[in-house]
């Protein structure tokens, strides 16, 4: 009988402790749940272009209490092409296209490398773990950006960044002064990829400069009166491309005309060269100004009016439609 009664108090002893055993806490820990990937589809060399990512960060908050985080974000450079301001995506032949990641919407502080940021800024916010919340996802948002005026071959570009870090460090109370501060009574780190795309458009970007071809001001037509204008525009350098200018709004025929405001009108032509004996048309390959890639800071447009009598005083003007083909 008394080997048995003890034997009952041994079980009743150990069913005691494993109850204390369930009902303690386990430390907060904290992980990247899923990859940001910046995709910027399509981009030309007309504008920039901008996308957005997110970190999917994650932590537990098992420890009975409201616990407060502070981390930070840290992003390498590319694996392919060395570099921050700016990073730099491949097409893997030879053309690399400048990007940059931010840490905030209006793309003003570059995301630096681990440890610290470097010389560049970085992801820097505080949360609260609400007790008992098991896990909380909390999404930390990454701000891209292609800069515009980039003449590339165009095809599809990308980026593998790898070992970006997020360092958190966690209390009760108030969150630490920083994501590294010694006050923090859990902290870590976790690291996570990024992956970079972008295709880049064979479509060439034209503009005609704020200045129209402006003749000036004459009293009479009795000789010649010259005037310039150009086009401006950006292609890829792999691209060939023609450019056209239409016969106008007011032709008789080829011959281009200025309309008044009186129902009269005045001869006027284009010119593919500065003496004036090419005539710029819309045929392609016939009296088009032709080339490839990224044709410099404009193209020169040369006008004139030649010399012609009974002209009605007055102001005159046409409109000329561009056309690029390539």
């Amino acid at each position: 009988m008394c080997a048995l009664r003890f034997a009952r108090f041994v079980s009743a002893l150990a069913f005691a402790w494993l109850l204390g055993m369930s009902a303690a806490h386990a430390d907060p820990s904290c992980w990247v749940a899923s990859q940001p990937s910046l995709a910027f589809g399509t981009v030309t060399a007309s504008s920039a272009a901008d996308t957005n990512a997110t970190v999917g960060f994650t932590c537990q908050n098992d420890t009975g209490q409201t616990m407060y985080i502070n981390y930070c974000v840290y992003i390498n450079q590319g694996n392919e092409i060395a570099g921050y301001a700016p990073r730099y995506m491949t097409n893997w032949n030879g053309s690399q296209m400048a990007y940059n990641i931010y840490a905030d919407a209006t793309r003003s502080s570059i995301v630096g490398p681990p440890p610290g940021g470097g010389t560049y800024g970085y992801v820097n916010s505080t949360y609260v773990l609400p007790a008992g919340s098991g896990n909380v996802a909390i999404n930390i948002p990454l701000y891209g950006r292609v800069p515009s005026g980039q003449s590339l071959a165009a095809g599809s570009y990308q980026a593998n960044i790898y070992n970006s870090q997020v360092v958190w460090g966690m209390k009760s109370g108030n969150a630490p002064d920083s994501c590294t501060a010694s006050s923090a009574k859990y902290s870590g780190t976790t690291t996570f990829y990024t992956q970079v795309t972008a295709n880049y458009s064979s479509a060439c970007a034209v503009s005609v400069t704020a200045t129209d071809l402006n003749f000036g001001s004459a009293s009479s037509l009795a000789s010649a009166v010259n005037g310039t204008a150009a086009i401006t525009m950006a292609c890829p350098p792999s691209t060939s491309w023609k450019v056209g200018l239409s016969n106008g709004a007011n032709a008789s025929g080829n011959q281009r005309r200025m309309a008044g405001g009186t129902g009269d009108y005045i001869g006027y032509e284009l010119y593919r060269d500065a003496a004036r004996s090419l005539r710029w048309g819309s045929s392609a390959g016939v009296d088009t100004v032709d080339g490839s890639g990224n044709p410099g800071s404009s193209i020169p447009v040369y006008g004139r009016v030649p010399a012609q009598g009974n002209v009605t005083p007055g102001s005159y003007s046409d409109t000329i439609t561009v056309t690029i083909t390539y």
